[in-house]
């Protein structure tokens, strides 16, 4: 009985620790994703999102990635999304351009979570659209980077 009572808090000790792991959340998933319109913007748009994390509703994320056209000069492109009550997703991207290009650029839009659906862009800085991209998922296997 008195080796039961001196093992106790070495019992108990592991037990906590057992219970912990156990109830520790396993890191959240991320994937990258792939999305391109064909139209829009006076030529083919391609976004890969790097890292993905998953949405929930009412939870925001951060998006990173990397832009380019059928010109093929690659930007960088950071922002963030949100998916409301009806499991929407409502999207916000900043496209830093100017490296290659003429413009950066803000894109806006509703999307479902893998963000296929209607991007407004404004192309000039006056915070209006200038046009919208229709959102299309694409294989990020397929996709050549420049």
């Amino acid at each position: 009985m008195k080796s039961l009572i001196r093992s106790l808090p070495v019992v108990l000790g592991l037990a906590v620790v057992v219970a912990v792991t156990a109830g520790a959340a396993a890191p959240a998933k991320t994937r990258d994703v792939c999305i391109a319109s064909p139209t829009g913007g006076g030529s083919f748009n391609t976004f890969i999102i790097r890292g993905v994390e998953p949405l929930s509703r009412f939870g925001a994320i951060s998006l990173q990635g990397l832009f380019f056209t059928g010109a093929r000069k690659v930007a960088p492109f950071h922002g963030s999304a949100v998916m409301v009550s009806d499991g929407t997703v409502r999207v916000g991207l900043f496209v830093h351009s100017t490296a290659e290009s003429v413009n950066d650029f803000t894109v806006a839009g509703v999307t479902d979570t893998n963000f296929v659906g209607t991007l407004n862009f404004d192309n000039d800085g006056d915070f209006k659209p200038n046009g919208t991209l229709a959102m299309e998922v694409v294989d990020c296997a397929t996709i050549s980077i420049p």
